[in-house]
């Protein structure tokens, strides 16, 4: 058939959890359909990145915008006049709009990926509309308003929140079908969308980690690492708040102990990281995570709030470097606390199960050993992609 496949921004390269899902599932369908892209670019680094898709995956065809609406105050009251959520807002653009009407009534099926885009679905299209949920946004923020003590900041967020709930309410009722996470499908329901819209689908990541040879507790040093980009709120939060209740603790307990962290930063970051402790490593972005896993000897996803499932996480498991997470980490999987990772929201639990795993080996196996075979028997990319496919289905 004939797809259309609107995402907010290029996927690719595949670096992030986002990107990852997005690009995995256009390389699928590119092989069964026929299938065009079109999404937004920023500049000029998105361009050579286009000519790379291209040449990896040589019957897409891509047609884009350039779009950078940033997130500012004037745009948060624009975007109350125009009556849409601010995220709504910052990737509306008239360009991309005339380019998706000019096209999508030659589709047999328009593939939403990222509620982001589905403003740009024609209402007369007939064909069948996919969303593919990436997360239950609402939820997101709904529980940062959760932690904002600002008062104004936090009303602010809350009535975003809801506005975006509205938004994903009235879009998911209208949709054929939705690709959403467990945990969000919940969420999602419990507003009042029709269960019977929803189709299962994971965020995973680099399977090919469940062939790599077992970590050996010996090849580690007593070390923690983080994974994640620190442009996104939700990592930034949950790192701080890890440095400084979590980690004093730690140190306390284990003063050798060293603590790395993966993933793209600012200077601003920086000074405050190295405010809290000037001996942690920011390391930047790794393009091969395996040169850290192997040395490492827990990985810790403190998450405060987000929605989804987290690849952060993922990964660490396919891996097998034993987890230290939050509930929100670790939402939308069928994981175990104490047999396939550590689930811990408050600070004292949280030390205690990294102080566990860095001087217990045989913990250490265990959760290693435990969290590779779950991941092997239940999260594999090809239940993903069974389910695609049968959302695309006409029945």
């Amino acid at each position: 058939m004939r797809l259309l496949f609107l995402t907010p921004k290029l996927p690719f390269p595949p670096i992030s959890g986002s990107s990852i899902k997005s690009f995995r599932v256009l390389e699928h369908l590119s092989q069964l359909h026929d299938v065009s892209i079109g999404c937004f670019l920023t500049n000029e680094e998105d361009e050579r990145n286009t000519e790379s898709l291209t040449a990896l995956i040589s019957n897409i065809d891509v047609f884009h915008s350039f779009l950078n609406i940033p997130r500012t105050p004037k745009n948060l009251f624009k975007s109350y006049f125009a009556n849409i959520p601010l995220t709504i807002y910052r990737n509306h653009s008239k360009a991309f709009r005339a380019l998706v009407e000019e096209r999508a009534y030659n589709y047999d099926v328009i593939f939403v990926d990222h509620y982001l885009m589905y403003q740009y679905v024609p209402k007369s299209y007939q064909g069948r509309v996919v969303v593919h949920q990436h997360n239950a946004e609402h939820v997101m923020w709904f529980r940062y308003a959760g932690l904002t003590s600002n008062i104004i900041k936090k009303f602010a967020i809350y009535f975003e929140a809801l506005r975006i709930k509205r938004y994903e309410i009235d879009m998911c009722r209208v949709a054929n079908k939705v690709l959403t996470a467990p945990n969000d499908k919940i969420a999602l329901t419990k507003a009042g969308v029709s269960v019977q819209k929803f189709i299962d689908t994971y965020h995973l990541g680099n399977e090919s980690s469940l062939t790599a040879p077992e970590m050996v507790f010996e090849d580690t040093s007593v070390s923690i690492l983080f994974i994640g980009t620190l442009t996104w709120e939700a990592n930034v939060d949950g790192l701080i708040w890890f440095l400084e209740v979590c980690w004093p603790i730690i140190q306390q307990s284990i003063p050798e102990v060293t603590f790395s962290i993966v993933g793209r930063y600012n200077d601003a970051i920086k000074r405050r990281v190295h405010s809290l402790n000037q001996n942690i490593q920011l390391l930047g972005y790794v393009e091969n995570l395996e040169e850290v896993y192997k040395t490492h000897r827990v990985c810790v996803a403190p998450l405060r709030f987000g929605s989804g499932i987290k690849v952060k996480v993922v990964d660490g498991l396919y891996r097998g470097i034993p987890m230290v997470t939050t509930n929100i980490g670790a939402e939308g999987l069928s994981l175990v606390h104490g047999e396939h990772l550590f689930i811990e929201s408050d600070k004292e639990g949280f030390a205690r199960s990294v102080i566990l795993l860095l001087k217990n080996k045989a913990e250490w196996q265990r959760l290693s050993s435990n969290s590779r075979q779950i991941m092997k028997e239940k999260y594999t990319w090809e239940s993903v992609f069974e389910n695609i496919d049968e959302s695309l289905k006409y029945v």
